[in-house]
C-alpha cells in the first residue's frame, strides 16, 4: 500500500550463490594437475559472484577453460558453444514486482540465446553499467521516491557530471508506477533521462507501466518490442519460436524430508539459515526483525467495519528496531489457516510433510526444510490474482478438454478484458482457479514454483519515537467484503492477519525511514490533514508535540483537519484528539463527518474543511507553517484542489501561480504527503 502503486507481490526463480567463500578440499589421491584444476575453477566461481551477498540475482556466465587436461583427454572434448551475447537486467523494487519482471526477462532472454544477468540495483557497479547492454525495470515508491534498493543508483545517476560516462551503454527502461500518484513513475523517468544525458544509447522509448490500468499487459507488449531490438543490436537469430510453444518450464525440484532427517525452518519467525533463497524482499531478508504483539484492540464502535490498533514491541531488536516519528513499518503476514488447509487438501498434499524446494545449484525458492503448511501460510502469496502464465500451466495439468480450452482462452491477450473481469476484478485466488477447474491437478512442486512469494505490506507508524521509542503502533482497517456470485467473503491478507494476532504473538517486520517528519523547531505551525487511517502518522506527530508541550516546550499554533464517516462509529482516537485540542497541542481542530446522521447537512469531507478555513490555513503558511497530508491518493488530490482554490480566491493568484506556489512549498519540505492508492 506504500509502493507508489507500481508493484504487487510476486517473484520468479533465478540463480544465485549464497556462500561468502568457496572451500576446496583436495583429496590425497588427487594429482597436481587435477588439484590445480579444482583451485582454478573455485577461483573463477568466487570472482564471478560480483561481490553479491547471498540471496543473489547474479548468474555465472560461460564456464572456464579446463586446466591441466592430458593430450588423450583433449581428443574427447566436445566443442564449446560460442559465448552468448550478454544483457544485464537491473531491478529497483520495493515489494517485488520489478524483481519478478526482471526474472521473466531473464527466462525469456535465455530461451532466445542471450546470456541474461539479473542485478539488484543496490549492488550496481559503475564500471559495469557504463559498458553494457542493460535493461532497467524500476518502480517508484511513495511520493516519487526511488525504491530503497535503487536510491544510491538514483543519487549517483542524477548527480554525475561527466556527460560521456555512459557513452558505451545501450539501454531500455520500463517504469512501474500508478497514475493515482502525483509523481507518476518519477524514478523510471529519472533513469531514462539521465542515462541519455550521460551518453547512453536509448534502444527503446521509455515505457511507463500503470498499476491502475493493467501494468502486466503493458509490460508484455513492451517485451515484444524489446526482443527484436536486442536481436538486431546483438546479432542473435530470432527464427526460432520455441520459446512460445515449449510450455512452462520448471527449475525447482521438491524433496520430501524424513521426519528425523533435519530440523525444520521455524516459518515466519526464522530466516533461511542457508541464506540462499531467491528474493531479497521477502521475510527471509536479513533486515527483518521479530516484533512482539503487546496490544491489539478494536477502534471502531459500530458501523459494520473493523479498525485495529496494534502495538508491536521492538525492544529486543537492537538498532534494527529503532524508528523515528513518521516512519513506515513493513509487516510480513501469514495467510489464513483455513484457506491454507483447503488448498493443501485440494493439492492432495499432507500439510505436515517436510519439504525442500531447490534447483540444481542449491538455490531455494523459500526457506526450508519446512512443512507444506508453513510454505503455503508464510512464503507464498496464494491470495494474489493468478497470472496468465499460471492459467497456461494449469491447462497443461487439466484433463477436461473444455476446462483446458477455457483456461487457455482467459490467458490470451485478445481476451484481456475478460481475464481482468473474471480473475482480477473477480478477486479469484489460486485456490479459486483450482476450484473452478476441478480436472486441473498440478503436482505440488510445480504449483509451489508457480505461485509468487509473499511480500510485506507497508504501514505508516502511528506512534511517536519520543513517547514510545521501542513500541511500533499500527492502525489498520480490516479489509473484508462479499465476493460476487455468492463465492463467500474476500479478506485482505495482512489486515486480517493483524486482526487475529494475540498478545505475545511474534510478527516478522522491518522498519523504513521516510521524509515525513516534524519540523526541527517545535514552534513551527503544523497543518495536519488526514482521513480515516490517514490519521496514523499524524497521531504520532501530535503525541510527540503533546509530550514536548507537557515538558514546557513551546509548540506552534497547530491545526488538525480529520475526516471519518460517523462520530459514533469510526471517530478513531477521539479521546486523544480532543485532548490535544484542550491541552494546547492543537490550536484548531476540524472533524469532517461524511455520514453523520445527527448533523446531516450533506457529506462533509476534509477538503471542505480546508476550503472553509482557508484564510487561517494560509496565515499559518505565512508564518512558516508545514502542511502534512495523509490518506488515499483521491483524498490528497481533493485537498490539493482546495488549497489551490484558497490561493486563487483569497490571494488572487492567477494563471499557474497557485500551482507553482504549492510546488515550491513541496521542494522546500513544507508540503509533505504520505498517501496510498485505493
Amino acid at each position: 500500500r506504500k509502493s507508489g502503486g507500481g508493484e504487487v507481490a510476486g517473484s520468479v526463480p533465478l540463480l544465485s550463490f549464497g556462500s561468502t567463500a568457496m572451500q576446496v578440499r583436495v583429496l590425497p589421491t588427487v594429482g597436481v594437475a587435477a588439484a590445480a584444476a579444482l583451485v582454478a575453477a573455485a577461483a573463477y566461481l568466487y570472482s564471478a559472484r560480483v561481490g553479491r551477498k547471498s540471496g543473489g540475482g547474479f548468474r555465472i556466465g560461460t564456464a572456464p577453460a579446463r586446466v591441466g587436461a592430458s593430450k588423450s583427454s583433449k581428443k574427447e572434448e566436445v566443442k564449446e558453444e560460442a559465448p552468448r551475447p550478454k544483457v544485464d537486467v537491473y531491478f529497483g523494487s520495493q515489494t517485488g514486482t520489478a524483481e519478478e519482471y526482471a526474472k521473466q526477462v531473464q527466462r525469456e532472454g535465455d530461451d532466445r540465446g542471450l546470456d541474461v544477468t539479473v542485478i539488484d540495483l543496490e549492488l550496481y557497479d559503475k564500471s559495469r553499467v557504463s559498458s553494457a547492454t542493460a535493461v532497467f525495470l524500476v518502480a517508484t515508491y511513495g511520493e516519487g521516491e526511488p525504491t530503497d534498493n535503487g536510491r544510491d543508483f538514483h543519487d549517483w545517476l542524477v548527480s554525475e557530471e561527466d556527460e560521456a560516462v555512459l557513452s558505451n551503454l545501450s539501454f531500455a527502461v520500463f517504469g512501474l508506477g500508478n497514475t493515482q500518484y502525483e509523481h507518476f513513475n518519477s524514478f523510471g523517468k529519472a533513469v531514462d533521462e539521465n542515462c541519455g544525458r550521460l551518453g547512453g544509447t536509448r534502444l527503446l522509448n521509455l515505457a511507463l507501466g500503470d498499476d491502475d490500468n493493467d501494468m502486466r499487459d503493458t509490460f508484455e507488449l513492451w517485451l515484444e518490442k524489446l526482443w527484436p531490438t536486442l536481436s538486431d543490436l546483438l546479432g542473435v537469430e530470432q527464427s526460432s519460436e520455441k520459446w512460445k510453444t515449449a510450455g512452462v518450464s520448471y527449475k525447482f525440484k521438491l524433496t520430501t524430508i524424513p521426519q528425523e532427517a533435519s530440523a525444520l525452518s521455524n516459518g515466519a519467525n526464522s530466516p533461511c539459515e542457508s541464506g540462499r533463497t531467491l528474493s531479497s524482499l521477502t521475510l527471509d531478508d536479513p533486515k527483518c526483525i521479530d516484533l512482539v504483539v503487546s496490544v491489539n484492540r478494536e477502534l471502531h464502535d459500530a458501523g459494520g467495519r473493523s479498525c485495529r490498533h496494534v502495538e508491536l514491541d521492538a525492544s529486543g531488536c537492537g538498532s534494527l528496531g529503532t524508528y523515528e516519528t513518521g516512519d513506515h513499518v513493513a509487516i510480513y503476514p501469514e495467510n489464513d489457516a483455513a484457506q491454507v488447509a483447503q488448498l493443501a487438501a485440494r493439492l492432495g498434499a499432507d500439510p505436515d510433510a517436510r519439504i525442500l524446494l531447490e534447483d540444481e545449484h542449491g538455490v531455494r525458492y523459500f526457506p526450508g526444510p519446512c512443512r507444506v503448511r508453513t510454505a503455503l501460510a508464510c512464503y507464498l502469496d496464494i491470495n494474489s490474482a493468478p497470472r496468465k502464465s499460471f492459467l497456461v500451466a494449469m491447462a497443461e495439468f487439466t484433463s477436461d478438454p473444455a476446462e483446458k480450452a477455457r483456461l487457455l482462452h482467459l490467458s490470451e491477450r485478445q481476451n484481456q478484458d475478460e481475464y481482468h473481469a473474471v480473475v482480477v476484478a473477480g478477486n479469484r485466488t489460486h485456490l479459486d482457479i483450482l476450484t473452478d477447474f476441478p480436472s486441473a491437478n498440478p503436482p505440488l512442486e510445480h504449483f509451489l514454483e508457480l505461485v509468487p512469494r509473499l511480500h510485506a505490506r507497508y504501514y505508516s507508524i502511528s506512534s511517536s519515537s519520543l513517547v514510545a521509542p521501542f513500541s511500533v503502533h499500527v492502525t489498520a482497517v480490516v479489509v473484508k467484503y462479499d465476493l460476487p456470485e455468492d463465492r463467500g467473503e474476500f479478506k485482505g491478507v495482512c489486515t486480517n492477519y493483524l486482526a487475529r494476532l494475540e498478545p505475545g504473538a511474534v510478527v516478522r517486520g522491518m522498519l523504513r525511514r521516510t521524509a515525513f517528519k516534524l519540523p526541527a523547531d517545535p514552534k513551527t505551525p503544523c497543518i495536519f490533514i488526514g482521513a480515516g487511517t490517514g490519521l496514523a502518522p499524524l497521531r504520532g506527530m501530535c503525541l510527540e508535540l503533546q509530550a514536548r508541550h507537557a515538558a514546557g516546550v513551546e509548540v506552534g499554533p497547530n491545526m488538525l483537519i480529520f475526516g471519518c464517516r460517523n462520530r459514533k462509529w469510526d471517530y478513531i482516537y477521539r479521546e486523544e484528539i480532543e485532548g490535544w485540542a484542550s491541552d494546547g497541542t492543537l490550536k484548531t481542530l476540524h472533524v469532517a463527518f461524511s455520514r453523520d446522521d445527527e448533523s446531516f447537512k450533506g457529506k462533509v469531507y476534509v477538503q471542505n474543511k480546508v476550503d472553509q478555513d482557508g484564510a487561517k490555513l494560509l496565515a499559518l503558511l505565512d508564518s512558516g507553517g508545514v502542511i502534512y497530508v495523509c490518506g488515499s491518493t483521491s483524498m490528497a488530490r481533493e485537498v490539493h484542489r482546495a488549497l489551490l482554490n484558497s490561493l486563487v480566491f483569497l490571494r488572487k493568484m492567477k494563471g499557474n501561480r497557485a500551482e507553482i506556489f504549492l510546488q515550491d512549498l513541496a521542494k522546500a519540505g513544507r508540503y509533505l504527503k504520505d498517501v496510498w492508492s485505493t
